[in-house]
């Protein structure tokens, strides 16, 4: 029961570090669009685009210690070995910011620069998050994301109002000015907790293990990226730039949606690693998951209102947003379910050839929307199937996970009622319709699993 508890409290926070998050980003995301110029909107997507690509550049080394500090309290780690493993983290990441330097230099390109600036803040600051997560440690965790979400755009209107205008590349600068402040923050918390401790070898046999578990991790998860990022860079490399920047808004919208999922994601890999989910749990687990992404499309219709009338030169990226809010069911499962049950299992080469049949078939799927339709938002459509294939493999690779009768129509009817709702034209009442129908259908196919986790919810709030 503590265990559990535990667990509802640190889902809670982690929502609500992410619902911080999500305001600033779902204000930003508008804004955003409405100051910057297309063409300098499309230059910082350009940027967050190629950003996603710098992170296999620590090695994997961040990623095996989170699997091995799992479940473990910060308290008791070794604190020899944990100074060993940051600083041989900074010369990994100070190694890849030269090569990437001498890369911009050599091709003169000022985009490479930015990126190879942003090498250290983002491999620090993502590994200590991911840190945090293994360590239970939520509150820091939802403290370092707050400030992080809360700088970057207030700087960057602050920006805005002071010079009355805000080009690409300071709004790139402010995005790394800001990560480089919260990296100086974490170098020096980190260096004050490991103060006056020995130094285990750098180049040791426990390191060795911790990296050769990280890159089995890492080649996954920078498949996943590429994965992830496939979409978007097709639409970049066949579509001018007007339709990138209508594409990378979408995908701005579906990516504050996913900040909810990943609330979900965070808290449950240390449950997971610390085995108090039993099989049928799972299961319960995935159904609520499906619910949970479903009701995410209410947001489909909030995004309507505010482009209409605040930003209506996007009007056009709607008709993409809709398209992406149908994968959030299938997204919710993948990442808050499959992505852990990968790690927690044992199953890395399972995961990695996964996500590279998956990327494969991301790419001959969005290659034959591009080059057949010649509609970027057919690349849309192309993903949307790709989540579903993998959601559906997914049943196949973990045989406890069951996909019944009712999952299967729950989203056909989900699918179905999502597009006939989001063709009505005044979004208000469409907001309405489309919560009511979700509720009754949910109801209507998981109401015992419903019941019984509600009634364990609010019986631990009394």
């Amino acid at each position: 029961m503590e265990g559990r508890t535990t667990l509802k409290g640190n889902i809670f926070r982690a929502l609500s570090a992410n619902f911080i998050v999500a305001i600033v980003g779902f204000l930003g995301s508008f804004i955003f669009p409405r100051i910057l110029t297309i063409d300098d909107y499309a230059l910082y997507h350009t940027f967050t685009l190629y950003l996603s690509y710098i992170t296999i550049l620590h090695l994997g080394f961040p990623s095996g210690m989170a699997v091995n500090y799992a479940g473990k309290d910060f308290k008791t780690i070794d604190k020899k070995q944990y100074k060993s493993e940051l600083i041989l983290l900074l010369l990994i990441l100070t190694v890849g910011t030269l090569g990437l330097f001498a890369g911009a230099f050599i091709v003169k390109s000022i985009m490479l620069v930015y990126i190879s600036l942003a090498v250290i803040p983002v491999g620090v600051i993502g590994s200590y998050k991911s840190l945090l997560q293994s360590w239970n440690r939520f509150k820091a965790f939802s403290r370092i994301s707050t400030i992080l979400s809360l700088s970057v755009p207030i700087f960057a209107i602050a920006y805005y109002f002071v010079t009355g205008g805000l080009p690409g590349d300071t709004y790139i600068v402010i995005y790394l000015i800001t990560n480089w402040l919260v990296t100086a923050y974490i170098i020096f918390e980190n260096a004050t907790y490991v103060r006056g401790s020995k130094l285990n070898k750098l180049f040791s046999k426990r390191n060795f293990e911790t990296e050769k578990i990280g890159l089995a991790l890492v080649a996954g998860n920078y498949i996943n990226t590429l994965f992830v990022s496939a979409d978007k860079q097709f639409v970049n490399l066949f579509f001018d730039t007007e339709k990138f920047a209508f594409y990378s808004f979408a995908m701005s919208m579906q990516s504050l949606m996913t900040v909810f999922i990943t609330s979900i994601s965070q808290p449950l890999f240390p449950a997971m690693a610390q085995g108090k989910f039993h099989e049928k749990e799972y299961n319960d687990v995935k159904s609520l998951l499906v619910v949970f992404g479903s009701l995410s499309g209410c947001a489909y219709f909030a995004v309507s209102i505010i482009v209409k009338y605040f930003i209506p030169k996007y009007m056009e990226s709607l008709s993409v947003v809709s398209v992406y809010f149908v994968v959030f069911p299938a997204m919710a499962v993948i990442n808050c379910l499959y992505t852990n049950m990968y790690k927690i299992f044992g199953k890395m080469k399972m995961y990695v050839t996964t996500l590279a049949a998956i990327l494969a078939i991301a790419i001959i799927l969005n290659a034959g929307f591009v080059f057949i339709f010649k509609d970027y938002r057919g690349v849309a459509i192309a993903t949307t199937i790709t989540y579903y294939i993998w959601f559906i493999a997914g049943f196949k690779q973990f045989d406890f996970m069951k996909l019944t009768k009712n999952d299967v129509f729950y989203l056909i009817i989900y699918t179905v009622g999502f597009f006939v709702i989001t063709k009505i034209q005044n979004y208000f009442i469409g907001f309405f319709v489309y919560g009511i129908f979700i509720l009754i259908l949910a109801v209507a196919c998981y109401r015992k699993i419903l019941e019984k986790y509600l009634c364990v919810y609010f019986k631990g709030k009394r």
